[in-house]
């Protein structure tokens, strides 16, 4: 068992917040790690490191020289978020190191979830949280964990997946597509969506989008939670949208990370945005960086074979999308009773992918910590 310094959610401390919101990797393998309040007491010491940066790292570094720590105790740079822009490529890994070495006597690592960099440590926070939260919320206190803001346990359950008959009123719809699009920012993933709204609106008789700053949003299971819950963070879209839909298409979070203000690096990390259709019974058609469904399939997540996924071979972002964008158009055109006939022959896709979030294990940041200082 490690000891993982941890004073409490609501004590202010000097390193970045080492109990932030995001302490759920120690929680899941609470056997291995154990929380102290004391910092002299702790092998391990979490610090948020979204935000390092040239110009806060060396206020970073005085304060902890300021903790005057031991020499044996390490440091976890918890880069666990989306890597997804130049700072956070290897050369900045590199940077970072460097930095610490030279002020520091404490050895470091640093966790990130892009699983094209094969540096530090890769951890698959994203998985760890989406299997949690669906499979076993009450494991460990997540109320107010990041993204869940005041969700409860309810937010997050399931409904059968069940093979279904054609409805006499034709009210299954092909698609849902939860668009997450913030209107004042730049980077190519919101240029991405709003294109895909915009092919979604000419198909709106066909499905749900939702659309949160131009006033269009699909509630989550508990329609009671306050707006800055259901259009704020990551929440579950309602069970009634996926009941009454074929399939979820959306744009992924590492998507187009290339253009006037983005170094093109190689990404690679699933987020919810994926797990969410899988778990809840739907066929995908995700745009994303190239080569995702493959990387998908390694997880053991099965496709069918009546989408088609060759977009996601090509290199070229725009090229790829324009790709999407067919592969997209000929599903719209797909007849309800064509789509239902198809959804039945492959239900087992369906029930298969829900398993896997049973029968996958959690990523072990404890074995892996272990691992990386050879304890």
């Amino acid at each position: 068992m490690f000891t993982i310094y941890n004073p409490g959610r609501e004590i202010e401390d000097q390193i970045q917040g080492s109990y932030h919101a995001n302490f759920i990797p120690f929680d899941i393998e609470k056997k291995y790690w154990k929380s102290v309040k004391n910092i002299k007491d702790a092998q391990f010491i979490a610090i948020n490191g979204q935000n390092i940066a040239p110009d806060s790292t060396n206020l970073l570094i005085q304060q902890l020289k300021n903790l005057n720590l031991e020499p044996h105790q390490k440091l976890l740079i918890m880069c666990i978020w989306h890597i997804d822009n130049k700072i956070r490529d290897k050369d900045h890994y590199t940077w970072i190191r460097e930095l610490f070495k030279e002020q520091l006597v404490n050895e470091i690592a640093i966790l990130h979830t892009n699983f094209a960099n094969d540096t530090e440590i890769q951890y698959d926070w994203l998985w760890n949280r989406q299997k949690i939260y669906f499979t076993n919320y009450n494991y460990i206190n997540l109320k107010n964990r990041s993204y869940t803001h005041d969700t409860d346990a309810n937010t997050f359950q399931l409904a059968p997946i069940e093979k279904i008959a054609l409805p006499q009123d034709k009210r299954i719809k092909h698609f849902l597509s939860p668009i997450r699009i913030y209107n004042g920012y730049k980077h190519p993933r919101f240029e991405y969506r709003k294109r895909l709204r915009d092919i979604l609106i000419d198909h709106a008789d066909k499905g749900y989008y939702s659309d949160i700053e131009n006033g269009n949003m699909l509630t989550c299971e508990d329609d009671k939670l306050p707006f800055r819950v259901q259009g704020g963070g990551w929440y579950p879209v309602a069970n009634k949208f996926y009941n009454s839909t074929i399939l979820s298409t959306y744009i992924e979070t590492l998507t187009g990370i290339y253009g006037p203000d983005y170094e093109y690096v190689k990404f690679k990390s699933i987020t919810e945005k994926t797990y969410d259709p899988l778990i809840k019974g739907h066929f995908i058609l995700p745009f994303a960086y190239p080569g995702f469904i493959e990387h998908l399939k390694t997880y053991g997540f099965l496709v069918p074979d009546w989408i088609d996924y060759s977009y996601d071979a090509i290199e070229d972002n725009e090229e790829r999308f324009v790709a999407f964008s067919k592969s997209l158009e000929k599903y719209l055109q797909y007849s309800t009773e064509d789509l239902l006939q198809l959804y039945n022959k492959d239900y087992y896709i369906l029930e298969h992918n829900r398993n896997i979030f049973w029968d996958r294990p959690y990523d072990s940041l404890y074995q892996k910590v272990k691992d990386f200082f050879h304890m």
